[in-house]
């Protein structure tokens, strides 16, 4: 007998038949939003006592729709919410809170001629991420400029990259157009959550995206709690600690979660094979042994930099080191 659907699966017959009431009141654009969203719905949260859960659901449409909407987006998502409400009373104690509509992030929003390309083309790495770091994006809104900023510099040591716009755009490119390529090349998102974060558009927008393209979205909360798809994940306080310390939880973060977990050791291996002084080795090794996990290709290229590089092999206690940090994994 196969499993019943969860409730959260369900959430495309939900607006689907919210769409044919829609339609069939000539509801627009109401009835066109539901019609071409793709939805998904995710849980958010219940009430003290676990009796009431509560829902996000997401209706992604295409850009063309959304370009159209967007003025009218938050009316349209508390008119849908209202619309939806009847239709999931036949699941007791079953809400859904909150509506976001997002403009579609797949391929299929692309346009018909890289469809069809049987191998799409590798985006070159833009010139303000630094070779072999991790890349990281700052969402923030601009009253926190300077803490993006200063974050972004602690970051450096660990070796994190860190877009901040404010920082990375040159004054002759299209702004936007750089803003979507670092969001397009970044490996992770850091959004620093303050009041005013939730009421731009930009910096949802910029979460969305990351979000569309399975990256970790790290939650700093700054003056204020995380909202929306925000809410889900871990976060942390950052309010009351210095700016080195924000840096060093956040490289713990992205060390253990499996989103960024591979991507922030080949960052830390490439650092060491790399290096170019002994003082730089040194350097390197205390957080390469923070690693909770190497693959096979990373065990071999820190293996190989003993030979190959001599500010490696060379200094002072760094191939022993290597040699007992790579034996923790076989």
């Amino acid at each position: 007998m196969p499993t019943p659907p969860t409730f959260e699966e369900k959430a495309t017959d939900i607006v689907a038949v919210a769409a044919q009431i829609a339609r069939a009141q000539n509801a627009e654009p109401v009835a066109t939003v539901l019609e071409k969203s793709a939805a998904s719905m995710i849980q958010n949260g219940s009430d003290p006592y676990g009796e009431a859960i509560y829902y996000t659901l997401t209706l992604e449409i295409p850009i063309y729709t959304y370009a159209n909407i967007e003025e009218q987006r938050e009316g349209l998502e508390q008119s849908i919410r209202e619309r939806i409400r009847p239709i999931v009373r036949r699941y007791p104690d079953t809400h859904i809170s909150e509506v976001i509509i997002t403009p579609e992030l797949s391929i299929t929003s692309r346009p018909a001629a890289l469809q069809t390309e049987e191998v799409p083309k590798i985006e070159d790495a833009p010139s303000f991420w630094q070779t072999g770091f991790f890349r990281l994006f700052i969402s923030h809104t601009h009253p926190n400029k300077t803490s993006a900023h200063n974050l972004k510099t602690a970051l450096g040591k660990y070796p994190i990259a860190a877009f901040v716009a404010h920082d990375d755009i040159e004054p002759i490119k299209e702004w936007q157009l750089e803003i979507e390529r670092a969001l397009r090349t970044a490996d992770a998102l850091a959004a620093i959550i303050t009041p005013d974060f939730i009421e731009s558009r930009w910096c949802d927008q910029e979460v969305g995206f990351a979000f569309g393209r399975g990256k970790l979205v790290v939650p700093l909360c700054k003056e204020t709690v995380p909202h929306g798809f925000l809410g889900k994940y871990q976060a942390f306080q950052a309010k009351g600690l210095q700016v080195p310390d924000v840096a060093d939880q956040l490289f713990e973060m992205l060390l253990e979660h499996p989103l960024a977990s591979e991507r922030m050791a080949d960052a830390l291996v490439e650092n060491l094979a790399t290096s170019r002084s002994f003082q730089a080795s040194r350097d390197a090794m205390p957080l390469l042994e923070r690693v909770p996990k190497l693959t096979k290709a990373q065990v071999a290229r820190l293996v190989q930099s003993i030979t190959e590089n001599d500010q490696v092999g060379n200094a002072m206690r760094i191939p022993e080191r290597i040699r007992l940090l790579v034996s923790r994994f076989g």
